[in-house]
């Protein structure tokens, strides 16, 4: 329940940073938005190709399966080949830390309301990526709790696209963020890609909140820079 109550408290800054404040059961917005990820710190190498893309748009809710919270997004993680110019990322636990503002104009560093807001995923052996929803509204199956989903008066549960790197704001924020936006709210958000530090202490709607002081439901924020999202400069700016 925590989790929950935090992500309402804080409004947009909670919202999913790449794809957008939506509703858990209509669709809200129509943008799209994609960025690269530049691996820290391989991607100092001027020619470096970048470690891979979040990409996000809108989905609206279907009938009789899981709301999607009005959009979904997808997280693309090039593979680590021992190749300085060709950096990516070998199997293990990461993180998407995503820092919003906490209005639509209000600022993402220091600022009060602004939020940090945790994704989970794993890469696997073979290179494959699966993002961890948010446990209170994910299925058994797919290693969620399921303590706010599934039963009478709550909405269906969400499972884990094992192996597509993809989700939907629901899967990720659950319903904490219907009651705080209004349709089509802009804000301004950066992202980085972290290591997951503990598995069991950092999950998927995991958040840290500027009130102040700074209070963090997990252990998320902890684990070290590995990526960021952005353009990379030439070494010289030419």
């Amino acid at each position: 329940m925590r989790r929950t109550r935090v992500m309402i408290a804080v409004g947009i800054a909670a919202s999913l940073a790449v794809a957008g404040a939506a509703s858990a059961q209509v669709l809200k917005g129509t943008g799209k938005s994609s960025i690269t990820i530049i691996k820290i710190p391989a991607n100092h190498l001027g020619d470096a190709k970048a470690a891979g893309s979040v990409s996000s748009k809108p989905a609206a809710a279907k009938v009789g399966v899981a709301p999607t919270g009005g959009g979904s997004f997808a997280v693309k993680l090039a593979k680590d080949v021992g190749d300085a110019l060709k950096p990516g990322y070998a199997p293990g636990e990461y993180v998407i830390d995503v820092e919003a503002a906490g209005t639509p104009t209000g600022d993402i560093v220091g600022a009060a309301g602004a939020a940090e807001f945790f994704i989970t995923l794993t890469i696997d052996l073979a290179g494959k990526c699966t993002i961890h929803g948010n446990p209170h509204f994910t299925s058994v199956a797919s290693g969620g709790d399921a303590t706010m989903c599934g039963a009478a008066m709550q909405p269906l549960c969400a499972t884990d696209a094992v192996g597509k790197c993809s989700a939907t704001i629901y899967q990720v924020a659950g319903e904490g963020l219907k009651m705080v936006a209004a349709p089509g709210d802009p804000f301004g958000a950066r992202f980085r890609v972290r290591q997951n530090p503990n598995t069991a202490t950092c999950h998927s709607g995991d958040i840290c909140l500027n009130v102040p002081p700074l209070t963090c439901t997990g252990s998320c924020q902890t684990g070290a820079v590995v990526g960021v999202g952005g353009v990379a400069l030439a070494p010289f700016g030419f």
